[in-house]
C-alpha cells in the first residue's frame, strides 16, 4: 500500500475496499485499517515486528453494505448480518435488541452500522490523527472519535466525545468491542485482570461451556460445570467447544491485557473507570452450533463499557431497569480518552497504565 511517507508516522484515507472507504495509520510497530463506511471499525490491528493481526476476522468475510443483502429482515437487528469481526464502537445501546423511549435499537445500537465522516488533522512524521464524527438516527446524540499514532509507539490513543443534541435526559450504553482471534489467540494465551468481581451470564444454559450459568466470584476463578474450578486467565484449545458471556466489574483500575508468551507479544487497553466501569469477556470458542456461528467461531472479546444488560430486560431497556445506563442530561457531552497497545513480551505482566505504558513484574520489560 502506497503511503506518502516511507518511515515514522504515516496516514491514508484514500484505501477503496469493494467500493467502501477505509483509512490506514501506520509506524515502525502497528498497522491499522478503519472500516470507515461502516462503523469505523478497526479491522486490522498488526504488530508488525512479528506480522501479527490480534483481531478477529468473521469466517463469511467483509460483509460490507451493497455486496450482500439479506433474505429477510434480522429481528435482533443487523449487527450480525454484516459483522466482519475486528473492533466497533458499541453505541448507543449494547447487547440485544430493546426499545427505549419509544425507539426501536437493534444488537449493538447505530454507530457500528453508519458510516462516519471524517478529516486527518494531524499529519507528520512525528504523530497522525483521525477525526471521525457521527450522529445517530434513533436517539438524539453526537459522537467524536478521534485516534492517534505517534512514531515508535506500540500504542493507539483515542478519545471518544459523546453529546446529547436533545433538551431531554437521554440514556445509553457506551462501550468498545474488540474481538481477538487467531492466531493471536490461542490455549498458550493468559488474559490478565486487575483484581475484580466476574460474574457469568445466567443465558446460554444451552450452550456448552465451561463455567456454570449465573455464578460469581473473585478473578480469575469460576464454578465449572465439570465441577472443578476454571481458571478463566486460560483459553480451551479449539476442540473443546465453549461459549461464555462474563462480566467484570468493581474493578480496581481500568486495564485487561491478552498476553501469548509462545508468540512472544501482548494486547492490552487501558481506560478510566468513571465512564467505562464494567468489562464484558465474549467467550465464542466454537460452542455455537446453530446460527450465526455454526461452530465456526474462535475468538474472545474484551469489552470496556458503561453498561450491563439486564437479566430480565434486554439491552438498553434492561441496562436503564438495572441502574448501569449512561445518563446524558439536556445538551450534556462526556469524553473519555484511552489507550489500545500491542507489545513484545518479557516476564511477567503487572498492569497497563492510563497512558497506554506497559509494567512487568521480575525486571522485564515490554516494546
Amino acid at each position: 500500500m502506497y503511503l506518502p511517507r516511507s518511515n515514522g508516522a504515516r496516514i491514508s484515507c484514500d484505501v477503496i475496499y469493494q467500493g467502501h472507504r477505509m483509512a490506514v495509520l501506520e509506524n515502525e510497530l502497528l498497522s491499522i485499517t478503519l472500516l470507515l463506511d461502516q462503523g469505523g471499525s478497526i479491522v486490522e490491528f498488526r504488530y508488525k515486528p512479528l506480522d501479527v493481526d490480534v483481531m478477529y476476522r468473521a469466517p463469511w468475510g467483509m460483509r460490507t453494505w451493497g455486496n450482500w443483502v439479506p433474505t429477510t429482515s434480522n429481528p435482533r437487528g443487523n449487527w450480525m448480518d454484516h459483522y466482519p469481526g475486528g473492533w466497533q464502537v458499541i453505541f448507543p445501546a449494547g447487547s440485544t435488541a430493546s426499545t427505549y423511549k419509544g425507539a426501536e435499537q437493534g444488537m449493538h445500537g447505530e454507530a457500528s452500522l453508519m458510516a462516519w465522516e471524517y478529516e486527518v488533522i494531524m499529519d507528520t512524521p512525528d504523530e497522525v490523527a483521525l477525526l471521525m464524527r457521527i450522529e445517530t438516527q434513533r436517539l438524539p446524540f453526537r459522537m467524536e472519535r478521534e485516534l492517534r499514532l505517534k512514531r515508535g509507539s506500540g500504542a493507539l490513543q483515542i478519545r471518544e466525545t459523546v453529546e446529547n443534541v436533545s433538551p431531554v435526559e437521554v440514556h445509553c450504553m457506551w462501550g468498545q468491542h474488540p474481538a481477538l482471534g487467531e492466531p493471536f489467540l490461542g490455549p498458550e494465551m493468559v488474559l490478565h485482570l486487575p483484581p475484580c468481581r466476574i460474574t457469568r451470564s445466567a443465558g446460554g444454559e444451552d450452550l456448552p461451556g465451561r463455567v456454570v450459568p449465573g455464578t460469581s466470584g473473585e478473578w480469575p476463578y469460576l464454578p465449572g460445570r465439570d465441577g472443578q474450578p476454571v481458571d478463566l486467565r486460560r483459553m480451551p484449545p479449539r476442540e473443546q467447544l465453549a461459549a461464555d458471556m462474563l462480566f467484570a466489574a468493581e474493578l480496581e483500575e481500568g486495564w485487561v491485557a491478552a498476553c501469548n508468551p509462545q508468540l512472544g507479544m501482548g494486547f492490552g487497553m487501558s481506560w478510566p473507570l468513571e465512564i467505562w466501569p464494567h468489562l464484558w469477556i465474549w467467550q465464542e470458542f466454537g460452542g455455537t452450533t446453530g446460527a450465526p456461528w455454526f461452530g465456526r467461531a474462535y475468538t474472545m472479546g474484551i469489552e470496556p463499557f458503561s453498561s450491563i444488560p439486564g437479566p430480565e430486560l434486554p439491552g438498553l431497556s434492561g441496562a436503564v431497569a438495572n441502574g448501569t445506563a449512561s445518563a446524558f442530561a439536556p445538551f450534556e457531552k462526556k469524553s473519555i480518552t484511552f489507550n489500545a497497545v500491542a507489545f513484545a513480551y518479557e516476564g511477567n505482566l503487572q498492569r497497563i497504565t492510563p497512558d497506554g505504558n506497559v509494567q512487568w513484574q521480575d525486571g522485564g520489560k515490554g516494546q
